[in-house]
């Protein structure tokens, strides 16, 4: 494997001025190995220990080896999540060039052997001959509003999702021991988190005095006595049918309130993180651009804005719109052309999330029966007629994107206006190409 030739691309082998360090990232420690700038083994791929000592260790080996071949070494290490994202911000504090490999990328080089070998010290090497045929950009580390923003909007989406999965268990829960509960209360109401912690079993609502339950319901509601004494009636009749058809097991009571405490102390934590969310948010000034376009909140322009991170590193919006894994994917061999083409989804999963939500608000009506987004819903309009909802959707999402591209990429909040009014605006030089 010591020769390069064996990997060029397209006959031309590129990035070979200077010294490469493949990396292997494990958890608690990583192989390297250092090609000189022509391609040969410099040094065997070693262990080293991810932790104070086996990383001091490692840049002393890098410092000798820069003096000895005399260029400076970049290092190239898969995006491997929280195991890699340490030591890049290890390297980059050191002074080192720090190229991220996409495992896709780095899975690719395997088949160019028909050996079926898969080792770290062999994975290091084969990372490391990457430098040698893709044309790599530096890793530049995010601005650390940006990344804390990025780390806190990821935190409020993982919390809102286990949420949601407490409130299905709770749910679960309710139907087994009160049939018809749901229909009286919805489950994450102040009210009916209440209720059940106060009154997990049927009898022991029955039992309860009744200007106890309806003073319960009444306050908790924030709705008349009236409201508060029909309510008690229906959950009155709703025990007495649930001691009859229900599951009445203390297993059920235990966990009904269980859930409801969880349900409760997420809540709590979703208002914190939100709360910090909105501080970084305004030292981000992407935030408020995206924010410029109708039917984009503060969370929704603070997940995007954290996603892209540096605008400046797309220069065209095609290459933004891939990021995002949102361009289509394509299949041809010979004659056949495929037409059913999905997308790519090779991006980040939190920012297409967010455009679809923005997608669906853009293209409704608000309160005063005006649609969201005017010009997004005529293009959703016009999509429609010959597509899927799904794939017209799929086009919004794309020309929500090149939208933010042109306002994050101009520094100029958004401005309603037509195609046609912005071809003619352009065709006058009164706008500016993105």
């Amino acid at each position: 494997m010591d020769n390069p030739s064996n990997y060029q691309q397209r006959g031309v082998i590129v990035n070979v001025d200077c010294t490469v360090v493949g990396i292997d990232v494990g958890k608690d420690s990583s192989y390297f190995c250092v090609l000189t700038p022509g391609g040969l083994l410099h040094r065997k791929p070693t262990k080293i220990t991810n932790d104070a000592k086996g990383l001091t260790k490692l840049v002393t080996c890098l410092r000798k080896t820069e003096e000895t071949l005399v260029t400076k070494p970049a290092i190239l290490l898969e995006s491997t999540g929280h195991y890699s994202e340490r030591l890049v911000c290890f390297f980059i504090r050191n002074n080192f060039r720090v190229f991220l490999i996409n495992p896709l990328q780095s899975h690719s080089i395997k088949n160019v052997s028909i050996r079926k070998v898969k080792t770290d010290k062999v994975d290091c090497e084969e990372i490391a001959r990457l430098f040698f045929v893709l044309d790599l950009r530096e890793y530049e580390m995010p601005d650390d509003d940006v990344t804390n923003l990025k780390i806190l909007t990821r935190a409020h989406h993982h919390l809102g999702k286990t949420r949601v999965q407490t409130i299905n268990q709770l749910t679960s829960k309710i139907d087994q021991v009160w049939p018809g509960f749901t229909e009286i209360f919805a489950v994450e109401s102040k009210t009916a988190q209440s209720l059940l912690l106060a009154y997990p079993a049927p009898a022991q609502l029955l039992d309860a005095p009744k200007k106890d339950v309806v003073e319960l319901i009444r306050t908790n509601s924030r709705r008349g006595q009236e409201y508060a004494k029909n309510k008690y009636k229906a959950l009155q009749q709703c025990a007495r049918d649930a001691l009859t058809f229900g599951t009445q097991l203390d297993g059920y009571f235990t966990c009904i309130k269980l859930y409801v405490g969880m349900m409760q102390q997420a809540d709590e934590k979703l208002n914190q993180l939100e709360i910090e969310i909105n501080a970084f948010a305004v030292k981000v000034p992407a935030v408020e651009l995206i924010k410029s376009l109708p039917g984009f909140g503060p969370k929704i322009s603070s997940i995007i804005a954290s996603e892209v991170g540096d605008i400046d590193r797309f220069d065209r919006s095609k290459q933004l719109v891939a990021y995002l894994g949102m361009d289509p994917s394509v299949k041809q061999s010979g004659k056949f052309v495929g037409t059913k083409n999905k997308l790519s989804k090779r991006g980040s999963p939190y920012a297409r999330r967010a455009l679809y939500l923005a997608a669906l608000v853009s293209i409704r009506k608000n309160r005063n029966g005006d649609y969201v987004n005017r010009v997004i819903h005529d293009y959703y309009q016009k999509k429609i007629k010959n597509k899927t909802r799904k794939q017209a959707l799929g086009a919004v999402m794309n020309k929500l994107v090149r939208i933010i591209f042109s306002v994050l990429k101009n520094r100029r909040p958004f401005v309603m206006i037509t195609p046609e009014e912005h071809n003619k605006k352009y065709a006058a030089g009164l706008l500016p190409a993105a």
